[in-house]
């Protein structure tokens, strides 16, 4: 039998309990041409680019060719073509986009390093990276935005994309003309990230629904924009998805410097394997990870050396 009156602290942890059960979070998981299942009710797979399987393809209940979609750019837009599909189309509390080789980890296990690297993303890997209802709702609690965490280059940000990405054309520069045309606002935050050296990757994140609507509309405004003023021979493989990943970084500092919106960061895991299929990304090799840690500056020295 419970015991009357309730004190002031027995309200208050009834309260949390309700906001609890009552949050609707909803993690996107990325996938592309392959099969994946709901992880605690809270990672949901979405079939990314799904305009463009074939009739033999596996599409998955959620798809990101349903409704309002750019599902059609998902080779340049990549996991964006996902965001923008949750964006115009998805009703929940909070909203998350990871993808099928990359999910954050909120474990607390890795604090050094932007990301650590395990075999595949299995329920007792997921279990160990605290990847939960009550931990992501508890966290959302505080904190409006749940960033994967920055990685030091060792060299500017714009001129890391410059020396592995840029093809013909100053793709930054043409980011940084838009800002600051359409959102002077962000332009001095631009300035900073791009001269910055550590950089946002993998389109990995949670917002509550707000901010995510908020975030996504800035972003795909400038991205549109972008598409409409590069000249159409000049586009190459995943450009918009690796453009969109720079841009986050922006918002990202415009929100710590010009904001009280509460954010945090939070390690990635990096899974080596999908489906059985191992990964040759450089970022997903154990050895490598060891021998050149990333946010290391012999890591910066081997990259160079790479390219």
């Amino acid at each position: 039998m419970s015991n009357f009156p309730l004190t002031l602290c027995d309200i208050c942890d009834k309260i949390k309990m309700v906001k609890c059960i009552l949050k609707d979070i909803k993690i996107l998981e990325s996938v592309f041409k392959s099969s994946a299942e709901v992880y605690g009710n809270i990672i949901y797979p979405v079939s990314a680019g799904a305009e463009l399987y074939s009739e033999n393809d596996v599409v998955l209940p959620m798809r990101d060719d349903a409704g309002e979609s750019i599902s059609e750019k998902n080779q340049s837009y990549c996991e964006l073509t996902v965001q923008y599909w949750a964006w115009k189309n998805l009703q929940c509390d909070i909203c998350g986009i990871f993808h099928e080789r990359r999910f954050l980890d909120f474990s607390g296990k890795n604090a050094k390093y932007p990301y650590r690297i395990v075999r595949q993303s299995d329920e007792e890997t997921l279990r160990k990276a605290e990847l939960s209802y009550e931990k992501i709702s508890a966290l959302t609690d505080s904190y409006s935005i749940i960033a994967n965490r920055r990685e030091n280059l060792y060299e500017s940000v714009e001129g890391f994309y410059n020396r592995n990405d840029r093809q013909k054309f100053d793709d930054i520069g043409l980011l940084k003309d838009i800002i600051k045309e359409k959102y002077p606002a962000y332009f001095p935050s631009a300035e900073k990230y791009f001269k910055g050296t550590y950089s946002y990757f993998c389109n990995v994140f949670v917002m509550d629904k707000e901010n995510f609507d908020r975030y996504s509309k800035w972003l795909f405004d400038i991205l549109f924009e972008y598409e409409k003023r590069k000249p159409e021979e000049l586009f190459y493989p995943r450009e918009m998805g690796k453009l969109g990943e720079r841009l986050f970084g922006v918002y990202m500092y415009y929100i710590m410097d010009n904001t009280g919106i509460s954010w945090i960061e939070f390690p990635r895991l990096h899974f080596s394997s999908v489906n059985g299929t191992t990964l040759k990304n450089l970022s997903f090799n154990q050895f490598f990870y060891h021998i050149c840690p990333p946010n290391t500056k012999r890591r910066a020295f081997m990259r160079k050396l790479k390219k």
